[in-house]
């Protein structure tokens, strides 16, 4: 390529350390100026504010959260919180450089959002005890309603002995009465006065009603009277007690149903005729046909069934993965683990693993374990759940709680509703026990339901197991997540219109056969929080891709390895794309096991492209035909590498003039043009008249000389800018002159010492 007015400039390896020197000392000084001065933030400070102010806001989130689930005031918390958010923000926005800052504004919004954060977290603190003093008010109430209840029942049994022993003594004086009729049926002697005793006799019709007076029988003269007799008014039932009535002769009222105990309809009627009001409770019904008022649901004897709105809903576990299948270590597929807990098949619990923490939770409550969230059906109903638990002798004290919780988000901060079960240990081995959750009704904001296990205040030892959550009032026993199965007839039908499908898993295919196909995989999977997921299993890798959440996301494994499994991850989501390179320690199987990345690449709107690791690189493979080999290639510090065939890299301005020409090829034949003056730390070079070409020392491998200052060219504010060659000339010449003359004086001494050599040869061949 043709060159115009170049400059070569050759940089001594003394030059070259004397402009590093320099703007390291210059740095140096301006870090120690930013450092002593109490009204400026040092890149130091910034930099170490930034990792500190991001825990902050962290940690403001979360407290936020569970304030607003226990509706408790945040308004001072926030507040304070925003005031700091802008101060802290402003500052922190450039941390490259230092930035002016008012010390007694930042401590006193420090101290602001500290005092406002003290606050709410005592507030949460009291909540949970006040919670905790109402669980306990409400067991003593129960205790409480118990007792009275025992009360009534003894009552209620000497009030049935009191009117037995009334009864007793009315057929006594009835018995007794009879007995003086038959005595006194003898007859009396006439006379105006007569003393009737027990041996009077009276006869038949001698008595009627009119010698006996009103009301002057009583319970205690009465013996047996025959029903037949009684033909008019009324007897209070109240104050009858029948031992055998017929049914047949009650022909009018009402019979309440909770006064009717009888084994089969059959023994009322053998025709019941229409019952057009009331419930049927905890019976088995026979019939030949059944059908709604309406008719909008039909079953005929042969067992056709007809309805217009049909849902069949089975007692489904909606616990993800409740057997904890492909569970290692600190991994199990489809739950959430958080800091200690761990998968554990040490104790079984009706054959199936458990989730078992073993930590240290002093002055702090740790959700540990999270199942996979799924999506409520509809609000307002309910839900139920049931665990097994098995305390191996946490320290006393200790509080573990299995809670049905309800969220307004995919979050596990963003709970709106819970019931909970609470377990205080007291030092010892509990046994395996049951815990049971019943009729949790879903909030009307709750948007998914799942299990959470916590542990709070202490050191412990425990494990969970068996997890069932259902969609019914009442907890069952624990089934597999698997479903259930319509067995009676089929659907028939290769289409399905009109309709929404909740809840539902859909696989395609058949669960891949290959023995890397360990958490057993389909083809395709839909699950009902909207994942979908493509996986791939042969003797050599795993492969699987997902979208879910809104991003798309990719998985390699490789199946192949010793004690290094290859792993590759790439994801692309609203915030750009992510790519990282790493490795397994053994062999992953769920695409779920812990990876260490060596690597990974950025692409995102806010931070550009981002490298970390060896061997990211950026490659520009040129566009001539051998593509890829004449280029360069940037790695992830930044640095600049030719490729095997480049010759320069160039800097151009935008009508491709020339500014810089590196040459970067092998063989060393390509130099470094610059095409426009140069400003190299102090020294200004203005390639038209002065130039860096002084060697002064290019013979010794460790340099002896140096260019003295004098010959050094500096501006009129004492700056350097080079090296002037008119006043190295100038030294040139003078240095030129004294040495000629020196040449001049010791020709002298040599033709003097010349001729007494003459003389002296003279005087020998004499």
């Amino acid at each position: 390529m043709a060159e115009s007015n170049a400059t070569q400039v050759i940089l001594t390896d003394d030059g070259i350390k004397i402009i590093k020197a320099q703007n390291t000392a210059d740095n140096a000084a301006s870090g120690v100026t930013d450092l002593n001065d109490p009204n400026l933030m040092s890149v130091i400070e910034k930099q170490t504010q930034t990792a500190q102010y991001a825990g902050l806001t962290s940690q403001y989130n979360v407290v936020l959260a569970r304030a607003k689930e226990a509706n408790i005031s945040t308004t001072a918390l926030t507040t304070a919180y925003t005031s700091m958010n802008t101060f802290m923000t402003a500052i922190l926005t450039d941390t490259t450089k230092a930035s002016d800052v008012n010390r007694d504004t930042y401590k006193s919004l420090t101290d602001a959002y500290n005092t406002a954060l003290s606050n709410v977290q005592t507030a949460l603190s009291n909540n949970f005890n006040t919670d905790i003093s109402n669980m306990q008010s409400s067991v003593s109430v129960a205790s409480q309603a118990a007792s009275s209840a025992a009360t009534v029942a003894s009552q209620a049994t000497v009030t049935g002995n009191n009117a037995s022993q009334v009864a007793s003594q009315a057929a006594s004086a009835a018995n007794q009465a009879s007995a003086d009729y038959t005595a006194l049926s003898a007859g009396v002697k006439d006379g105006s006065v007569v003393h009737i005793t027990t041996k009077t006799a009276i006869d038949s019709a001698v008595i009627g009603t009119a010698e006996i007076a009103d009301a002057a029988i009583t319970d205690a003269k009465m013996g047996s009277i025959s029903a037949n007799h009684l033909t008019a008014g009324t007897i209070d039932a109240s104050k009858v007690t029948v031992a055998n009535l017929d049914a047949s002769n009650i022909t009018t009222g009402t019979l309440d149903t909770d006064r009717l105990n009888v084994g089969k309809l059959s023994a009322l009627s053998a025709n019941l005729g229409d019952v057009t009001t009331g419930s049927l409770k905890g019976v088995d019904i026979v019939a030949n046909s059944f059908s709604t008022p309406n008719g909008s649901f039909t079953t005929d004897s042969n067992g056709n069934v007809v309805a217009s709105n049909l849902t069949i809903r089975g007692v489904t576990n909606l616990v993800y993965n409740a057997a904890l299948l492909g569970g290692n270590g600190s991994s199990i597929p489809g739950w959430g683990l958080n800091g200690e807990p761990y998968y554990s098949n040490a104790v079984l619990f009706d054959g199936l693993p458990a989730i078992t923490w073993n930590g240290d939770a002093t002055g702090r409550w740790d959700n540990y374990a999270n199942s996979k969230f799924q999506p409520v059906t509809q609000t307002g109903i309910p839900y139920s759940a049931s665990i097994k638990f098995k305390d191996y002798g946490s320290a006393s004290g200790m509080l573990y709680t299995f809670t049905l919780g309800f969220f307004s988000a995919y979050d596990a901060n963003t709970r709106v509703g819970y019931l909970q079960q609470v377990y205080t240990t007291n030092g010892s081995d509990s046994g395996i026990q049951t815990f049971t959750i019943n009729n949790a009704i879903v909030p009307s904001n709750a948007k998914y339901v799942a299990i959470q296990l916590y542990a709070y205040n202490g050191k412990g030892h425990a494990a969970f197991s068996s997890p069932m959550l259902t969609q019914t009032a009442q907890s069952t026993g624990y089934q597999p997540d698997t479903g259930n199965v319509v067995s009676a007839g089929e659907i028939d039908g290769s289409v399905i219109n009109g309709s929404t499908i909740n809840g539902t898993t859909f696989n395609a295919g058949d669960i891949i056969s290959n023995a890397n196909n360990t958490a057993q995989y389909y083809p395709m999977t839909i699950t009902p929080d909207g994942t979908y997921k493509s996986t791939y299993f042969d003797s050599a890798v795993g492969l699987q891709s997902s979208v879910a959440s809104g991003a798309i996301s990719y998985k390699y494994r490789s199946m192949i390895g010793s004690g290094r499994y290859l792993a590759y991850d790439s994801v692309i989501n609203g915030q750009g794309f992510e790519s990282q390179s790493g490795y397994t320690s053994a062999k992953d199987t769920t695409f779920s096991n812990p990876e260490t990345i060596t690597g990974y690449v950025n692409v995102t709107p806010a931070s550009g492209i981002y490298l970390y690791g060896p061997t990211q690189k950026i490659n520009f493979a040129g566009n001539a035909d051998n593509i890829g080999s004449n280029g360069i290639t940037m790695d992830a510090y930044g640095n600049i590498y030719a490729q095997a065939n480049s010759s320069y890299w160039r800097i151009r301005d935008i009508n491709s003039n020339d500014i810089v020409d590196f040459g970067i090829d092998t063989a060393g034949a390509n130099n470094i043009f610059f095409h426009r003056e140069l400003d190299i730390g102090n020294f200004h070079i203005n390639t038209s008249h002065i130039r860096l070409s002084s060697i002064v020392d290019d013979v010794n491998v460790t340099k002896q000389w140096q260019l003295p200052d004098i010959f050094i060219s500096r501006d009129e504010d004492g700056k350097l800018c080079g090296v002037d060659d008119s006043v190295l000339l100038n030294a040139t010449l003078a240095t030129v002159q004294e040495q000629q003359k020196q040449i001049d004086q010791l020709n002298g001494h040599n033709m003097e010492l010349e001729a007494r050599l003459n003389k002296l040869e003279a005087k020998l061949n004499g």
